[in-house]
């Protein structure tokens, strides 16, 4: 029975003891919602960056070759590399004053050395940056009262010359020379498939 009683004895202090830790233990730990709270902005700060895609898949293969012409016309020393005196020389050659500020503004574009791909990222940065072909299509079908998916070609010189932001001669010119027109009529279907996609994959 002596023995029993000690058991007993020895038992409930056990208990008692592991009762008092418990709270102790509580206390001691972090609260699990702060835990949370204190990873979460680690986790941002580690986030990768979004990779950039691969530029040349937004142009076709004639595309690209233009603007590689372009980039050689302009690349005047024939480093690789646009800088302020090839912009300059390029102001020279068309008989116009190079302004120090304009320069830096167009170079300050690119965040790096103005290479080629660089070059061609600028330019499907402000090509791609247009609104859908959808939205251009849509536009034109609002002035085409009979849907026949063409319009006057006089009719969107004069819509263009004088309506919203209004074109120039000049303007209308190098505009009217990739537009196809026949017969007097602007096929706007065809035309906003050029804008968007070039004309090779009309």
């Amino acid at each position: 029975m002596a023995k029993d009683k000690e058991k007993k004895e020895k038992k409930e202090k056990k208990e008692k003891k592991e009762e008092e830790a418990a709270p102790a233990a509580e206390a001691a730990a972090p609260p699990p919602a702060a835990e949370e709270e204190e990873d979460k902005p680690s986790v941002v700060r580690d986030e990768p960056k979004k990779k950039i895609g691969n530029v040349f898949a937004l142009f076709n293969q004639s595309q690209i070759q233009e603007f590689k012409e372009a980039f050689a016309m302009i690349d005047n020393d024939r480093d690789g590399i646009i800088g302020s005196d090839d912009l300059a020389a390029i102001y020279n050659s068309i008989g116009r004053e190079p302004d120090p500020k304009v320069i830096k503004e167009m170079l300050a574009e690119c965040p790096e050395k103005l290479n080629f791909t660089h070059f061609l990222t600028l330019f499907g940065e402000k090509l791609h940056g247009t609104d859908s072909e959808s939205t251009l299509r849509d536009a034109f079908i609002m002035f085409d009262e009979e849907k026949k998916g063409k319009l006057g070609e006089e009719y969107v010189k004069d819509l263009l010359m004088n309506v919203g932001d209004q074109f120039s001669k000049d303007e209308i010119k190098t505009c009217w020379k990739e537009a196809p027109i026949e017969g007097g009529q602007l096929d706007y279907l065809k035309f906003v498939q050029i804008i968007k996609r070039g004309k090779d994959d009309e």
